[in-house]
């Protein structure tokens, strides 16, 4: 829930695109649109325009790997990420406390 809630900035329980481009912003340099586009046609399946918590946690189980949604999305981009949330408390590593 954490890890949703950091994408989810105006709590309306559902990821929207603008949300996911200000999330994303600081971590791709360009084609940031093919990258917001891709992770919303791979996560968003019921076609709605954003991402609930149910598509949220799909995702997270079936393991998709939103590095691979554009080849400018990189690994370095993707493990900065990671960093940046758990810098902020919002992802914890399973096994910690």
């Amino acid at each position: 829930h954490k890890a949703f809630s950091f994408f989810d900035q105006n709590q309306s329980d559902y990821i929207e695109i603008e949300e996911l481009r200000e999330a994303l912003n600081d971590e791709v340099d360009t084609n940031s649109e093919e990258v917001v586009a891709a992770i919303m046609q791979d996560v968003d399946t019921d076609k709605d325009g954003r991402i609930s918590y149910e598509e949220f946690a799909a995702m997270m189980k079936a393991g998709t790997d939103w590095r691979k949604a554009s080849r400018q999305y990189s690994r370095e981009r993707f493990n900065s990420l990671s960093l940046k949330l758990m810098r902020e408390g919002s992802l914890q590593l399973e096994g910690e406390n």
